[in-house]
């Protein structure tokens, strides 16, 4: 069976908080996921998975969607079956921001960015792929710390709190937006040992 890859750049609007979330929430969603497809038109079978990261250019959010494929060579089946999974995703990516509880607001500067061990890596937590530090493994290896006490930002306990935690940065100041658990989100393994 053949496999290839191919890829996307989808802007959203960013301008306003909510925006931004919203953008964020789809990264969250479309990150990781996979599926089997039997298109109803055909015979036709594919599996596809998706990684997602972003950027922001030109002061507005750019979504880079890559998919790993399959089976079918068929591109136009290929993006009109991501095209309706996307409005799927941004349908409950909109319930979601609905839920939205405010968990704080910073001003960049009292945070900064490093990268973390692999063991204290957050999946709940969804930080945009431009604040990275150089050689941070993205999405999930690095966190946001306190520039003066050195305390991780959110800490573990109100990640625990939240189905997600979404750091949302907008001019000067960062905000922590907590939102339920996507639809079939597996829980975080918690060793507690």
């Amino acid at each position: 069976m053949t496999t290839w890859n191919t890829g996307w750049q989808i802007a959203f609007p960013s301008q306003t908080m909510d925006e931004m979330l919203l953008a964020l929430v789809v990264r969250d969603l479309i990150h990781g996921a996979s599926y089997d497809v039997e298109a109803e038109d055909s015979e036709t079978e594919f599996a596809i998975d998706y990684t997602a990261g972003d950027e922001l250019e030109n002061e507005g959010y750019q979504l880079l969607l890559a998919a790993e494929i399959e089976g079918t060579e068929n591109a136009e089946l290929i993006h009109s079956f991501t095209e309706q999974m996307l409005e799927e995703l941004l349908d409950e990516a909109e319930a979601l921001v609905r839920q939205q509880t405010e968990i704080g607001a910073y001003a960049s500067t009292e945070l900064r960015f490093e990268t973390v061990p692999e063991d204290e890596e957050r999946w709940d937590l969804v930080v945009p792929d431009w604040l990275a530090p150089d050689g941070a493994e993205v999405p999930f290896g690095f966190r946001c710390f306190d520039v003066s006490s050195g305390a991780p930002v959110p800490d573990n306990a109100i990640l625990d709190a939240h189905g997600r935690v979404i750091v949302v940065p907008t001019g000067d100041t960062i905000h922590l937006i907590g939102i339920p658990a996507p639809l079939g989100a597996e829980p975080p393994d918690r060793d507690e040992t």
